[in-house]
């Protein structure tokens, strides 16, 4: 497996597990909320989507630029540990 895919193999890790986590408590806070809009359920939606996406925005932009350099394994490495992502 080369560095290149490496790194994609462990965005898309990242991205699963952040969805998996934004859906989970979405889902957790539902009961507390009770009946939803269409429209508060399509702010909420976007509201944790956007968290999500801005949270994510340092580690791609690190894994992204190390594609180019030889600390990519150390960085992949790295962030795999911290999020404890499994290949």
């Amino acid at each position: 497996m080369t560095n290149i895919d490496k790194i994609s193999a462990t965005l898309v890790s990242l991205r699963e597990r952040f969805e998996a986590v934004r859906r989970g408590e979405i889902q957790r806070v539902r009961v507390r909320l009770g009946n939803l809009s269409p429209e508060q359920e399509n702010a909420i939606d976007s509201l944790s989507h956007a968290l999500v996406e801005r949270v994510l925005q340092a580690p791609t932009a690190m894994l992204e630029s190390a594609s180019a350099g030889n600390q990519a394994v150390s960085f992949v490495e790295t962030v795999r540990r911290i999020f404890n992502l499994h290949t």
